[in-house]
């Protein structure tokens, strides 16, 4: 077999304020954007970090302390296994604003094994740089960035492993869905059929008002779930805060009973008092929380997930964290056994490009 680029999407970054990220795993050249701006000042393709990330201010001493080890970092996912020997790294066009150093990891998800095969090499403005090294098979690269800066492209090169993870469908294809919370921007099922063709975010995604979304799927067969992926592609600013999946197993007639007992948002104040609101939204909008009574702070409170006793609903995924603009994949799940009907949730509002779920039937 041939050594080859290797496919890639973007995963996971640290930030890139100024520009579209994604552009730099795709197999195009870095476009020419010089005379082109944006709101964010002259345009450039790739990615690339704010300032002064290795240096901060103490302004209480009258000081700045830098730190060495200071960086920034982009996870890569190889859309096929591969035993990767080289990657190219384009600073093109970065005249004076490309990353200075990087570092790169290469990880294998079947053999849990990780290797750095580069450490902290040096970049030059507006060129094109190509690192070998032993070959290691990886379905992940993390390319650590010191400190900031500019990355036009990175592809990485190798020959396909024979030995492939399992492709798997997504359980959530061809699934019924109701309960929908929201769906002001777009439905759930353009999140079950999302992909990552389109460079804009699109997806389910609601109004600002909501207060924590859900949505029921009907899925066509019974299953055992032991994956959730939820993706915020391109979703920068408006993305959930968290993610939690709850199940069970019964008959399409006993849905609208156990809906009425499924998980529903409570607020604890003063670390004692709790409060269960029969509407949330309502509950929040109308700020019904200045007139509780009994509180000694009503302005600040913690808001969790209450699964009424004796619920028949088992979570699968209790609690997540959302990042934006991330490729989440969830396997320490909780296996709960066949299951005919998930109940997905996030909080309090948001957009998700994505949603899959992987198990067996």
């Amino acid at each position: 077999m041939r050594a080859h680029a290797i496919p890639a999407f973007l995963i996971a970054y640290s930030e890139s304020d100024f520009t579209n990220p994604h552009e730099a795993v795709l197999p195009t050249a870095p476009r020419d954007c010089r005379g082109e701006f944006t709101h964010m000042g002259a345009r450039y393709w790739g990615y690339e970090s704010r300032r002064h990330r290795a240096t901060r201010v103490l302004a209480r001493d009258a000081a700045l302390e830098f730190d060495h080890h200071a960086h920034h970092w982009m996870r890569i996912g190889l859309k096929r296994r591969a035993r990767v020997d080289r990657i190219a790294i384009s600073t093109r066009w970065f005249t004076g604003n490309q990353a200075r150093a990087v570092s790169v990891t290469l990880t294998d998800e079947l053999t849990g094994r990780s290797k750095q095969v580069l450490e902290r090499v040096r970049l030059r403005p507006d060129a094109e740089h190509a690192f070998r090294f032993r070959p290691f098979p990886a379905t992940e690269c993390r390319v650590d960035i010191h400190s900031e800066g500019g990355i036009a492209r990175i592809r990485l090169f190798g020959e396909t492993a024979p030995e492939q993870p399992p492709r798997r469908r997504n359980l959530l294809e061809g699934a019924r869905i109701t309960h929908v919370s929201n769906a002001h921007y777009g439905k759930p099922e353009q999140a079950v059929a999302g992909d990552r063709r389109p460079m804009h975010m699109v997806g389910w995604e609601s109004a600002r008002t909501g207060c924590g979304e859900r949505a029921l799927f009907h899925l066509k067969r019974p299953a055992v779930i032991d994956e959730v992926v939820v993706d915020t592609y391109l979703h920068r600013l408006n993305a959930p805060l968290t993610a939690h999946v709850f199940a069970v197993n019964a008959k399409a007639r006993d849905i609208g009973r156990l809906m009425k007992q499924a998980p529903r948002w409570s607020l604890l104040f003063d670390g004692r008092k709790q409060v269960i609101p029969a509407d949330l939204r309502d509950y929040m909008l109308n700020q019904r929380y200045l007139r509780e009574r009994g509180v000694k702070d009503r302005e600040r409170f913690r808001i969790r997930l209450h699964l009424p006793k004796g619920c028949p609903w088992q979570a699968i995924l209790p609690f997540a964290p959302l990042s934006p603009d991330t490729y989440h994949r969830f396997r320490r799940v909780h296996d709960v056994g066949p299951v005919t009907h998930v109940l997905y949730m996030h909080f309090d509002n948001g957009g998700i490009h994505g949603l899959k779920m992987f198990g067996r039937t």
